[in-house]
C-alpha cells in the first residue's frame, strides 16, 4: 500500500481538491474558510493563537485527570477542548474529545486511555494543519 502525503498548504485549493483536502488533514478547511469569511483573517488568528495557548495545558491537565480517574474534571476539560476545537473546524479532535466528554458523564472509564492516545495524536496533527493553513 503507497500512501500519499501533502505537503502543501491546502487551503490554496480549488474546487476539484477541496474532498481530498478534508482527507488529508484533520480540519475541515471549507468550514474554516467560511469562518475567515464571516470573522475576517485578524480575527481567526486570534482565536488560533488563544486555542494554541490554553489547549497544551489542557491536554497535559487532561492526561493527568484521567490517569486519576477524575471524571468531573475530565468532563469539564473534554468539553473545553471540543468547544475550542470546533470553533477551529477541528472536526476530528471534536469528535473524539465529544467521546471522552460522554463517558466521563457516563462515569465509563473503559475507553479512557484509548481515546486520550486518540486525542493526543490528533492533537498533534490539528496544530500541525492549523499551522500549515495559516
Amino acid at each position: 500500500m503507497h500512501i500519499t502525503y501533502w505537503t502543501t498548504p491546502l487551503h490554496r485549493h480549488n474546487s476539484n481538491n477541496s474532498v481530498l483536502s478534508r482527507i488529508a488533514m484533520p480540519i475541515d478547511t471549507a468550514q474554516l474558510q467560511n469562518l475567515i469569511n464571516l470573522l475576517g483573517a485578524d480575527m481567526l488568528q486570534r482565536v488560533r493563537q488563544s486555542f494554541l495557548e490554553d489547549s497544551e495545558p489542557k491536554i497535559a491537565q487532561l492526561k493527568h485527570a484521567i490517569a486519576e480517574r477524575d471524571f468531573a474534571a475530565i468532563e469539564q476539560l473534554s468539553h473545553s477542548l471540543k468547544s475550542a476545537s470546533s470553533n477551529l473546524a477541528l472536526t476530528e479532535l471534536a469528535a473524539e474529545l465529544a467521546q471522552l466528554e460522554a463517558q466521563a458523564t457516563a462515569h465509563n472509564d473503559a475507553d479512557f486511555q484509548r481515546l486520550y492516545d486518540n486525542i493526543e495524536s490528533l492533537y498533534v496533527q490539528s496544530v500541525k494543519a492549523l499551522s500549515d493553513y495559516f
